[in-house]
């Protein structure tokens, strides 16, 4: 017998935790929606203090104009915002917040406290929620601004709690928050403190020199201004060259109008604009502030608002891609020279090792396997390759035995890059570059299951200082690291020292690798 459905209202409290699920996914999102909220207020000086990579304590404080304390307790009801009035105003943001949701969906599913005082009043307010049950408002003696403390997240949906990520992969996105709107004002004086140690202390400047704040002075050289206005949009900021390419994303940044945005548009035009330098698999650093019309995008098509709709689409990549273009073009060529990583080629032009790569997929034949072994890593010298007899590379071949069985495998070499096998089905087309890796590839599993690697130690360590994110994974993975062959040691903050790499690694940038 089926059973009867009615329909009812669903209880406040059940609502909000529904609600809140759609703008507060992680604790990085809580800082988003918080930090906004300061930046809105228009501060000039904010902190971040973190605990247990969020889940214990996110607090934000600002110097900006405070909460009146009449709206206190309105500013924790849905739908309460003093940024918006009218659906037009949606069409013309000028602020980062509008939806009114962030302070009532982290109430509904953490005890948060706000501390706040405008600059007239003689003191300050405090007011309390919990799981979106709401205290009084009582008196405080608190500094000009506000801030807003947010412990215990997800301490009443113990299932969204257990859905966290990794400590580091948390922290990981509670950085990239904070660096995105660190770029995104560098005129701000910012502050991040985790677990009692500073992190980071960011006074204010240009964008520049906030760059080199976050990534080092070794990212000075290696940047190119961008700046251009085309068709009413201006594009500004900068591009990084061959030498801040990544073989992972993270840091790409855009910002419209100030706000943080992602956008496959953007980051299109920005490959566009350096081709042919980029390579398939590499990702280019760039910080790009895209000034526009509000009524030219709607940023109102995702809860996180960080994706956005342009109502011209060919226009903004056109624009974008030529500002790019013209930073590349009034460079320095010999900076942005399209050449490969000297870590991944040989002056043969021959792959060396390259660990960022992904492994080739599907089976290969371990006689193969094994035979290609040898025919490859012998082609990774430093000799050039002098002029070779056509007719001669047309009947030559490399017959190496099969250590499975007595029979020969034929292999043949093309212009340097292919390598052609005989198989029972017929013949097998292989990348050289491509089995090179996947022979490195399979060697580290091998070693993985059966540590430790040999090491070979460097006549000269190297010295590399990382970004935070990259000395946290660092610290994530250094027994893996170790496991596979490389020796790291402390070299004083967020730096490290390469004293050894695997044995048998043809490299000639060990910090690079």
């Amino acid at each position: 017998m089926a059973m009867e459905h009615r329909i009812h209202i669903l209880p406040e409290t059940l609502a909000n935790q529904i609600a809140a699920g759609e703008v507060v996914e992680r604790a990085a999102s809580v800082l988003k929606e918080l930090v906004e909220n300061s930046l809105d207020a228009g501060a000039k000086s904010i902190q971040v203090i973190l605990k247990h990579h969020g889940r214990d304590l996110i607090q934000v404080a600002d110097d900006g104009t405070g909460i009146p304390v009449e709206d206190l307790p309105i500013a924790f009801e849905r739908h309460a915002t003093s940024k918006i009035t009218t659906l037009d105003d949606l069409f013309a943001l000028h602020s980062l917040g509008f939806r009114g949701e962030a302070l009532p969906s982290i109430a509904a599913v953490a005890r948060v406290e706000v501390h706040t005082r405008r600059h007239e009043e003689d003191h300050g307010w405090s007011f309390r929620v919990e799981g979106g049950t709401t205290g009084d408002v009582e008196p405080s003696a608190c500094p000009v601004g506000t801030s807003i403390a947010v412990k215990a997240l997800f301490f009443n949906t113990p299932a969204r709690r257990k859905f966290m990520k990794s400590p580091t992969t948390e922290y990981g996105r509670l950085l990239g928050v904070f660096k995105r709107f660190a770029l995104a004002y560098p005129e701000v004086d910012w502050t991040l403190i985790h677990d009692g140690n500073p992190v980071y202390s960011l006074k204010p400047g240009d964008l520049k020199s906030r760059i080199i704040q976050l990534y080092g002075e070794k990212a000075k050289d290696h940047l190119l201004e961008v700046n251009l206005e085309e068709g009413g949009t201006s594009v500004t900021g900068f591009v990084g060259n061959t030498e801040l390419m990544r073989r992972s994303r993270g840091d790409q940044f855009i910002f419209l109008n100030t706000r943080p945005i992602e956008n496959r548009i953007i980051s299109h035009a920005v490959v566009a604009g350096m081709d042919p330098l980029v390579r398939p698999g590499d990702y280019p650093f760039y910080v790009l502030k895209i000034q526009m019309d509000p009524h030219g995008f709607d940023v109102n098509v995702h809860p996180s608002k960080a994706e956005v709709k342009f109502r011209e689409e060919s226009a903004v990549h056109q624009v974008v891609r030529h500002a790019v273009r013209a930073a590349m073009g009034s460079s320095d060529v010999s900076k942005v020279a399209a050449k490969p990583p000297a870590s991944t080629r040989s002056k043969s032009g021959v792959a060396k090792a390259d660990f960022h790569r992904p492994a080739p997929k599907g089976p290969m034949s371990r006689d193969v396997m094994d035979s290609l072994y040898k025919s490859v890593d012998t082609k990774t010298s430093e000799k050039p390759v002098p002029p070779v007899d056509q007719e001669k590379a047309r009947k030559a071949k490399i017959i190496q035995a099969s250590p499975d069985t007595e029979e020969p495998v034929a292999l043949w070499q093309l212009h340097n890059k292919y390598i052609l096998s005989q198989i029972k089905s017929g013949l097998a087309i292989i990348d050289q570059h491509a089995a090179h890796e996947r022979i490195l590839f399979e060697r580290a599993m091998r070693h993985f299951r059966n540590p430790p690697n040999p090491s070979q130690h460097l006549l000269f360590p190297e010295i590399l200082e990382l970004t935070i994110e990259d000395w946290t994974t660092l610290k994530e993975y250094a027994q893996l690291l170790k496991d596979l062959g490389f020796i790291l040691s402390d070299f004083g903050p967020r730096t490290v020292r390469v004293e050894a790499v695997p044995s048998g690694l043809k490299v000639s940038n060990e910090g690079k690798l």
